[in-house]
Order: structure tokens, then sequence, then C-alpha cells
């Protein structure tokens, strides 16, 4: 079975593909993994997107996504 999360990082409007995860948990903790930037998590189930910004303490947030659209 393809896990149905995939993972991106995101530097200079550029999507880089991190990996798959099982769960958002999963997903989660990849991108606090990876440090401080923003991400995004896509559902291959739902087709949603959700953006993430990984802080220097190692705090994983999501992002507004209107602040995310007027920012792009």
């Amino acid at each position: 079975m393809i896990p149905p999360l995939d993972v991106f990082s995101v530097k200079k409007s550029e999507p880089t593909w991190l990996g798959a995860a099982e769960t958002l948990p999963q997903a989660l903790e990849k991108v606090r993994q990876n440090g401080v930037g923003s991400y995004f998590v896509f559902s291959q189930k739902t087709g949603h997107k959700t953006t993430y910004e990984v802080g220097a303490d190692g705090s994983v947030r999501p992002m507004d996504p209107a602040k995310s659209a007027s920012e792009s």
C-alpha cells in the first residue's frame, strides 16, 4: 500500500519531496527533524494540502492559509 501522505519542504517557492508518511504525526515528525523552514503535507486521499512552519525551537505550527496565499 502506498502511504497516503507526501511531505515537502519549500525553499525559494520551490517544493522538494522529503518522503511519504502513513500518519500526520509521522509527517510532522519528518518536518521537525528536517529543521527550521516551511513545509507542506499533501494527502493523496483527499487532495488537501496543509502548510506548516518549523521554528528554531523545533515547534511545528500550521500556517494560516490566507497568509500563505498572499505571500506566494
